[in-house]
């Protein structure tokens, strides 16, 4: 078993001098041996403890997860760090070759198991499709991932599940934010799809996030392929709302080159503001070029709104 590792640094040297990251500060954080795994359909690698194991980059080992103990490969060799232990699972072992055979043959059933579900939602009529099956190395826990637009009733399925696989399953309906994560593509930047490479959580995005950065707010423009608002929206927000606050808002006065105005809009990127003047249209000037106007004396004529 091997996974495309491509994304992560080079091999280190596993038996260099311990590292002491800045964001491990906290007075809860102990110096571990740990390395970076990562489990197959995993997002992204995380932190395991490898106790007294010398990984290296490949190596697959069996780690404690949340579906019980599970296959995992190496992305980053073990090596000495400060980390939050509570929050850490650990790896139990090395693989070997019946662990291997075992791995083959849950994933054997895993594709068994999606095709009869397929085939019960199509013979119950529910508008819900599989987006994938988690079996147990032990095949004694199956748990199915559904997607559907509309919360749907679960027990027939259930039921009939239970007896076809001849196992207690468990289902789990998910969003589709979740279902795009699972199934993974490419968003209209042209690259992968940023919540199937390395997000690890979903962050709230709202239409504020989208009228902040001045896009266009057509749901085609704003939508990632989940139908949902883009989670690429949240990144560059901090940087937006730092940046406004050195601009004038929409509706001041302000002074210019060419005279007084009030300000249309601004171009947080390009560092322009566009001016309606009182006498001479709309003009568009750097940021730098422009002062706060004095409040209008009563009967002074205004530029336009």
């Amino acid at each position: 078993m091997h996974l495309a590792l491509e994304s992560f640094a080079a091999d280190v040297d596993p038996y260099g001098e311990p590292e002491f990251p800045d964001d491990a500060s906290s007075s809860s954080a102990v110096l571990m041996n740990v390395a970076l795994v990562r489990v197959a359909d995993a997002a992204r690698a995380t932190l395991a403890d490898a106790g007294t194991l010398l990984l290296r980059k490949g190596d697959t080992v069996l780690v404690e997860a949340d579906r019980g103990v599970t296959m995992a490969v190496v992305a980053f060799p073990s090596r000495r760090q400060l980390v939050e232990s509570r929050m850490v699972p650990r790896i139990v072992r090395r693989s070997d070759e019946g662990d291997l055979k075992a791995e083959a043959r849950a994933r054997l059933k895993e594709a068994e198991a999606v095709r009869t579900t397929s085939g019960l939602l199509r013979s119950l009529n529910l508008p819900a499709k599989v987006l994938r099956v988690e079996i147990s190395r032990t095949g004694q826990r199956v748990v199915v991932h559904l997607s559907s637009e509309d919360r749907i009733e679960l027990r027939e399925l259930g039921r009939q599940l239970n007896q076809a696989l001849r196992s207690r399953v468990e289902i789990r309906h998910v969003g589709a934010r979740d279902a795009a994560k699972a199934i993974g593509g490419v968003g209209p930047c042209g690259l992968q799809l940023c919540c199937n490479t390395f997000l690890a959580d979903f962050a709230p995005v709202s239409i504020r996030h989208a009228k902040e950065q001045g896009l266009a707010l057509k749901p085609e423009r704003v939508s990632g392929v989940c139908g949902r608002l883009m989670c690429c929206l949240v990144y560059e927000d901090a940087f937006y709302r730092s940046q406004r606050s050195l601009f004038p808002k929409p509706g001041k006065r302000v002074l210019t080159p060419k005279g007084e105005g009030r300000v249309r809009d601004v171009d947080v990127l390009a560092r322009t503001v566009r001016v309606a003047l009182t006498d001479a249209g709309v003009e568009t000037f750097p940021v730098d070029a422009l002062l706060p106007a004095a409040p209008p004396a009563a009967g002074t004529p205004t530029a336009p709104p």
